[in-house]
């Protein structure tokens, strides 16, 4: 039955006016990984497809079927001048990128001046997901997560072959790798052109030097409270970072109460971020903050917005629930997101 239904559903591709374009014999795909490490950079190509002669800058290529017994054989790999694999090595290049290991909270930090699309440690016995996409130029702590590495665009029995070539390099000491978003050299000029040609750029970080990561900036929830003298129906956010906006955001918080509570009295280098929710038909709303952590100058802070539950005993009355949240430093910007991640109210320093 699954075989007629997959007859019918290919006799309908032409009247779709679909035309599925296949390679034509003889072809080849190319998988290309560079490795740079500090020592040397190495491009590893596997190539795939049906037995022929390439060209590759006046070399002779002979890609044929091979057996085993190399550790970078690749099954279903074609091989390459009796090789399992074409390999270059060249001379090292910049970095770009490096991590530190603080052994006290466990964490790594990451310095790249080069976009990445993702990051692994690997601690000497284990491997660890330190997070995806980073841009050039930031600067990024992340506590490691036990995960096997995935690089790029490797298939699954290329995947196995260089994990086993970085953990044999590692030789049981800590090492960063990094996939960069964009490969270091240019592509292969082979001739014919390969029908596929995916490319993955691995940098290895052989060292990773042991250092105190440095200390997320301090926050502290200050007030929060159900009688905001802000009477707006949407979300608003304050920053203030001066008296004189610390006392226009307190206003908007006890404005409504006599008399109201005397402001505070920030550090030097401290501000002060509000979050008012606004009007609210009844009581059983609440703003509680999760999480704060800076990125650049951008200081964000999670919220989970309590509603109360169905049938609840609250009061009648209007509300109007907010959260002030002391920052021990002077952002440019604030950004509340809900438990989500979702943007709810930003502001700009006062």
């Amino acid at each position: 039955m699954k075989a007629k239904w997959l007859l019918w559903l290919l006799a309908l591709v032409p009247l779709a006016g679909c035309r599925v374009v296949l390679p034509e014999h003889p072809y080849y795909n190319a998988h290309e990984v560079e490795l740079l490490t500090p020592t040397a950079s190495e491009r590893w190509v596997y190539f795939y497809g049906d037995p022929m002669t390439v060209n590759l800058e006046g070399q002779t290529l002979t890609l044929e079927p091979g057996s085993g017994g190399s550790p970078w054989a690749v099954s279903g790999a074609l091989w390459v001048n009796g090789m399992p694999l074409w390999r270059e090595l060249l001379p090292p290049v910049r970095p770009l990128v490096r991590a530190g290991y603080d052994p006290e909270s466990g964490r790594v930090v990451v310095e790249a001046r080069t976009a990445l699309a993702a990051s692994w440690y690997y601690d000497g016995a284990a491997w660890y997901r330190l997070g995806g996409y980073l841009a050039s130029g930031k600067t990024r702590t992340y506590t490691p997560r036990p995960a096997p590495p995935v690089f790029g665009r490797l298939t699954p029995a290329e995947n196995r072959v260089v994990v086993a070539e970085l953990e044999a390099r590692a030789r049981g000491r800590r090492m960063a790798v990094f996939e960069r978003l964009l490969p270091v050299y240019p592509g292969y000029r082979f001739v014919p052109a390969p029908w596929v040609y995916r490319r993955t750029s691995l940098r290895i970080q052989t060292e990773v030097p042991v250092e105190m990561a440095p200390e997320t900036p301090s926050w502290r929830v200050l007030k929060r409270g159900g009688y905001a003298a802000y009477r707006g129906r949407s979300p608003l956010a304050y920053l203030a970072c001066s008296p004189k906006g610390v006392a226009r955001l307190w206003q908007l918080a006890y404005g409504a109460q006599v008399p109201p509570p005397p402001p505070p009295a920030l550090a030097p280098g401290h501000c002060l971020a509000g979050f008012f929710w606004g009007l609210k038909p009844s009581g059983g709303y609440r703003v509680e903050v999760l999480s704060g952590y800076p990125e650049g100058r951008v200081f964000y802070l999670r919220l989970r917005l309590g509603r109360p539950a169905a049938g609840a005993i609250v009061t009648q009355a209007l509300t109007s629930p907010f959260v002030l949240v002391e920052l021990g430093r002077a952002p440019s910007e604030v950004r509340f997101l809900d438990a989500k991640g979702r943007l709810l109210a930003r502001a700009i320093a006062e």
